[in-house]
């Protein structure tokens, strides 16, 4: 079916939208450093325990032994897991970070073909988000969350919902690629309502789509999830928390829409804020993933440096 026909049926049926996870989220205290130090090791060692995470899965935490100046949270995409974002965490914490790597729930599962994916909603996001940033801030005294494609997501809602030092989203998934804005939200309350379809991320690879540490494809009511997920970030009209916030965009991106990212910072700077925006050109072949070095090897040298002088020079 055509992507117009598809949105066209979608509006004449007046699907409703799902219920989005709430954007105002209350503040709550920080812990002590060895209690968030504490709480991470036992995420880790649950997760450990669990006989469906595998290993390279597990959250990551590498800390100095003590509260830093600056702590960081990064967040790993959809269908991925920590392990994405671990060369980039260990160079953080050379640079004298405190680093956070959590595990999105129903990510990194043995079994890359699993379907646990379809329990994925908003507010789980949400919690998890809040959860990560809340630990962070026993661990340094200014806290920045990066992540990228969903998890750039997540570092959106918390630049909209809690005083952090420090949003960078990359790539953030706030809609896929060529699907305006007025489009989306039938299109994807209709994928909702259509039956579970698993697709592939790449068609030719199937099953071996590297990495093997990530799914190699998803199902379309989790990717529908994700996009409710951001629609209180695109669509709120209250004034962002965070201190600082940076965009980060590959010029040459292959999933999501990079115009409606944009403009959620436009509108953020409108209302007052000052946020920036960095646009990346110079990475070569068309891509979305330019933080796992294992597709794209060349991200610790393009783009590794660029994001630590993003958060250290805030």
């Amino acid at each position: 079916m055509q992507r117009k026909t598809f949105v066209a049926l979608a509006t004449a049926a007046g699907l409703a939208r799902p219920h989005s996870a709430a954007a105002n989220v209350p503040d709550v205290p920080a812990p002590s450093f060895a209690e968030a130090v504490a709480a991470i090791d036992a995420a880790i060692a649950r997760d450990r325990a669990d006989p469906r995470v595998a290993e390279t899965a597990l959250p990551r935490l590498y800390h100095h032994g003590r509260p830093t100046d600056q702590s960081v949270v990064l967040f790993h995409g959809f269908t991925n897991c920590p392990q994405q974002f671990d060369e980039l965490a260990r160079g953080f914490h050379a640079r004298g970070c405190n680093v956070y790597v959590p595990r999105i729930p129903f990510h990194g599962y043995v079994d890359r073909l699993t379907r646990a994916l379809d329990g994925l909603d908003g507010t789980i996001l949400a919690q998890t988000a809040t959860g990560a940033y809340r630990l962070a801030r026993g661990l340094g005294a200014k806290v920045s969350a990066l992540g990228l494609s969903l998890g750039g997501s997540m570092a959106l809602y918390l630049a909209l919902t809690q005083p952090i030092h420090h949003a960078i989203p990359i790539a953030p998934f706030l809609m896929p690629i060529g699907i305006p804005e007025w489009a989306g939200m039938p299109l994807m309350t209709a994928v909702s309502r259509c039956p579970d379809i698993y697709l592939w991320w790449d068609p030719r690879a199937g099953k071996d789509a590297l990495p093997l540490y990530a799914y190699p494809g998803f199902p379309t009511h989790a990717l529908a999830q994700c996009i409710f997920f951001a629609e209180p970030i695109v669509h709120s009209h209250a004034p962002p928390l965070a201190r600082h916030c940076t965009l980060v965009s590959n010029a040459h991106e292959t999933a999501v829409n990079n115009t409606l990212a944009a403009g959620v910072i436009d509108r953020w700077n409108a209302a007052g804020a000052t946020y920036g925006r960095v646009l990346l050109a110079d990475l070569g072949e068309p891509r979305h993933d330019i933080i796992d070095p294992t597709t794209f090897p060349d991200a610790p040298t393009l783009v590794y440096p660029r994001l630590e002088a993003i958060v250290l020079g805030a």
